[in-house]
């Protein structure tokens, strides 16, 4: 049960990283949105930082999955 705790302590410390990066990240997608660079490079970067937006969303929501999966079987071992 100690591992357990231990590994949700991780998973939070993780996904509030994440977050956080998350945070970073959108703001510079709109940043660059509302740049006055090159048409061409501005829809990379867009492109680009919308995959990574994306893909850390789908990390945080997985993380999220396995704190419930953990805090579940916590219980059921307390039981």
């Amino acid at each position: 049960m100690e591992h357990l705790k231990e590994a949700n302590r991780n998973l939070i410390s993780l996904r509030t990283s994440l977050i956080t990066v998350l945070v970073v990240l959108t703001g510079g997608i709109v940043g660059l949105i509302l740049s006055d660079i090159e048409l061409i490079k501005r829809t990379i970067f867009i492109v680009f930082g919308i995959y990574f937006d994306v893909l850390f969303i789908c990390n945080i929501m997985d993380i999220n999955k396995e704190i419930n999966k953990n805090i579940g079987e916590i219980k059921n071992e307390s039981r």
